[in-house]
């Protein structure tokens, strides 16, 4: 494998592993209802809005950088210079090794996904209230969703890879 293959694996690890994080600001746009003596504050509630909505631009755009522009990275990084060997002996091919970080990423998702989804559906059924009044209802959909998302990257890690190493 060449130098400049394990950096843009790096590089695309690193893009899936910020799209998944960037899941987290969509509970959080969820929550921002917030009312000031049963008066809603539009104000308040527009600022959050459009600070919530840059930070999910900003993510996706980010992601966009890494995951589909990874040589441009590579070379604006000039990562793959200043090495005195040119190749890394792994015999594995490039998809194959993007395979097995799409599986790691996803496995840790479901991981970390699986407790607080448990922990949620706890709280709930201790509350005792409907659905539609729970308070942590938009975590409890997004710690589901979550679970869901790296149970699918777990299971189709050549679907993924395909679709971010699109090379023309």
């Amino acid at each position: 494998m060449e130098i400049k293959t394990f950096w843009r694996i790096i590089i695309k690890g690193i893009g899936l592993w910020l799209l998944v994080n960037s899941i987290y600001v969509i509970p959080q746009f969820a929550s921002t209802f917030s009312f000031n003596q049963d008066q809603l504050d539009w104000g308040n509630l527009i600022t959050v809005w459009l600070i919530t909505f840059g930070t999910l631009i900003l993510y996706l755009l980010v992601v966009r950088v890494f995951l589909f522009k990874t040589e441009w990275i590579v070379n604006v990084l000039k990562l793959d210079k200043s090495f005195t060997e040119n190749r890394i002996d792994i015999n594995l091919p490039y998809s194959n090794v993007l395979s097995i970080a799409v599986i790691v990423i996803g496995a840790l998702v479901f991981v970390e996904a699986i407790p607080e989804l448990c922990s949620t559906i706890y709280e709930f059924l201790k509350q005792k209230e409907l659905f539609k009044d729970y308070s942590g209802t938009s975590w409890l959909i997004f710690y589901f969703l979550k679970a869901i998302c790296g149970y699918l990257m777990m299971t189709n890690s050549k679907t993924i890879v395909n679709f971010i190493d699109k090379r023309k």
